[in-house]
């Protein structure tokens, strides 16, 4: 075994030689008194927290049990990166494997989940994983991978530092979350139609028009490739406020097959996804499943978009039609009632909410950095034998 480079003190050790599968099991999780599930889809990458679960009363049929302080580790397309310390009993998928120090003087349990977040780790359960369309790694591989284990000491020094990481990290996001709450309780407040607010349709405060996809003929050239953002659903689920990217972009060929609206522009999905929002920064295409809405003079866009957000769940629930995946028409859109104040209330509320918004996105920013640093400062204590 290569020892070069290593501290004194540290030795490089198999995972597997530390490590070990749990075992437990429960083939009745609500005989056995077990409450709560976790599958694969309760694992946020990158996040070591369990943020949700399921309800075993509601009936599932995982077995493998784990307890507060083991480690699940997503075996099921690895890249995903899905590591979390549990803080609860429960059972689990088969995707998801318990994982626990074999001997906690070696090894202090502490440290394994931060092991398991290391870039060396996740390209070694990467680079063993097998299959194609839903790519597994197997404990035996994973048993082999080869990492520098410092002494007890040592361990819980790094321990303190990136625990120290971490805290920094949940104290963004706790203040992230209490943006989010404010923000969320601000809209409900501003928003709410006053008495002096009239009511008016979608369609007398602005142009309400559905986007256009055709597929081209065979023999004409490339309809994508070209210059020109051609946003579809996914994009705007993905966005929120301003629009933050299209996912393909049109040629000059392309352009004859679809509709563009212009900048500042309101693009709302139809289709599938019902009623989520954003606003163009530029020029646009859009398909049949996303409609534009071009606010006349005397609307404010960011006005509209917030109270169109505040529709969402009506639209979803009472205005969509249900064929073979829920979608709105254009005559059931266009009549939207809506509370409207004269310009001047509109441009204050979107002012107030717009700070909140960037408030939030600057929390964000600084919790996905803080995340960083710390599987940063993991890589270079523990996944660097030479550091």
């Amino acid at each position: 075994m290569d020892t070069k480079g290593l501290k004194p003190g540290w030795r490089q050790v198999k995972f597997g030689d530390v490590v070990q599968l749990s075992k437990a099991r429960s083939q009745d999780p609500l005989a056995d008194g077990i409450e709560r599930y976790v599958g694969l889809e309760h694992l946020e990458p990158g996040d070591l927290r369990i943020r949700s679960w399921g309800n075993v009363a509601d009936g599932v049929t995982f077995t493998s049990v784990f307890k507060p302080g083991q480690v699940l580790f997503g075996k099921r397309r690895a890249y995903q990166r899905k590591v979390a310390v549990a803080d609860f009993s429960g059972v689990c998928s088969g995707d998801i494997y318990v994982l626990e120090t074999t001997d906690s003087k070696v090894l202090l349990p502490e440290l394994l989940a931060f092991i398991c977040q290391t870039d060396a780790f996740f390209d070694h359960a990467v680079g063993t994983s097998a299959g194609s369309l839903s790519p597994r790694t197997n404990w035996t591989s994973l048993a082999d991978f080869l990492f520098p284990l410092p002494p007890a000491e040592e361990q819980g020094r790094i321990i303190s530092a990136i625990g120290s990481a971490l805290a920094c990290e949940l104290a963004f996001e706790e203040a992230r979350n209490a943006a989010a709450a404010l923000f969320h309780s601000a809209s409900a407040v501003l928003l709410d139609p006053a008495e002096t607010w009239i009511q008016k349709q979608l369609q007398d405060v602005a142009t309400v028009e559905r986007g256009k996809f055709s597929h081209r003929p065979r023999n004409l050239p490339e309809f994508f490739g070209g210059p020109y953002p051609f946003v579809q659903t996914g994009d705007i689920v993905a966005s929120t406020g301003d629009l933050r990217g299209a996912s393909q972009m049109l040629s000059d060929e392309g352009l004859k097959y679809s509709k563009s609206f212009p900048k500042d522009t309101i693009l709302i999905t139809i289709a599938a996804n019902i009623g989520f929002t954003a606003i163009t920064t530029q020029e646009t295409w859009c398909p049949d499943s996303v409609v534009g809405i071009v606010p006349k003079d005397g609307t404010d866009v960011r006005f509209l978009e917030y109270v169109l957000r505040t529709k969402q769940k009506h639209l979803e629930n009472h205005v969509a039609t249900q064929t073979a995946q829920k979608n709105i028409n254009l005559q059931d859109l266009k009549p939207l009632r809506l509370g409207m104040p004269d310009i001047g209330v509109q441009k204050e509320i979107a002012d107030q909410l717009l700070k909140l918004e960037r408030a939030i996105a600057e929390l964000d920013g600084r919790l996905a950095t803080a995340r960083n640093l710390r599987v940063k400062l993991a890589n270079e204590t523990i996944g660097v034998a030479d550091v």
